[in-house]
């Protein structure tokens, strides 16, 4: 077996564990930014003096220099959310050209996209029915981009599937530059 066979293997594990980390990762950056809210907020109520400081004389004005600059960068989450979607989509296109070098791989790639997309069913209704509780909906409404990926899930990842399957046929089907031309008769 020569790398090219093991780089196709590897790249149908890393495309199962891609879509699986779409999945996950706006629930974790959901979680990371109702988390962020939800201390700024306790934060914001918290009140105190600081004697003998020459620096902050009170808990908020601590906290202003402390902690509330790294809590207001809470909206970079919804940005990280949506780059992180679209860099791992841009990575299964990748992964699907990459298959196209051996026909067999590209073979066992489509296999592998069917069962993906199948398994993507199941994934958009467990996050259906996640949002439908009002705790994990309330974290998840400023994802808007990521909600509609989530309940469309199935098709986001049929549209991927489908174009990393082209960029694989591409690649198979693409003309050899570097060969010999000596049985053409030139």
């Amino acid at each position: 077996m020569n790398t090219k066979d093991i780089m196709g293997y590897g790249n149908i594990g890393i495309l199962i564990i891609a879509i699986l980390a779409i999945a996950v990762s706006g629930l974790f950056f959901g979680f990371s930014y109702f988390l962020m809210d939800n201390v700024q907020t306790a934060l914001e109520g918290a009140n105190c003096v600081i004697p003998n400081n020459g620096i902050v004389s009170n808990c908020q004005e601590l906290f202003e220099l402390a902690a509330y600059p790294f809590l207001r960068m809470k909206d970079i989450l919804i940005w990280a959310s949506f780059f992180f979607i679209f860099i791992l989509a841009i990575s299964l296109l990748v992964l699907g050209y990459q298959s196209g070098f051996k026909p067999i791989m590209l073979g066992l790639l489509v296999v592998v996209e069917v069962f993906i997309t199948y398994g993507s069913l199941y994934i958009s209704n467990i996050y259906y029915i996640l949002v439908s509780n009002p705790v994990i909906n309330s974290m998840m409404t400023p994802f808007t981009v990521y909600n509609k990926i989530m309940l469309n899930f199935p098709w986001f990842v049929f549209i991927i599937s489908l174009f990393s399957l082209t960029m694989g046929v591409v690649n198979w089907q693409r003309t050899r530059i570097n060969s010999s031309n000596s049985d053409l008769n030139y």
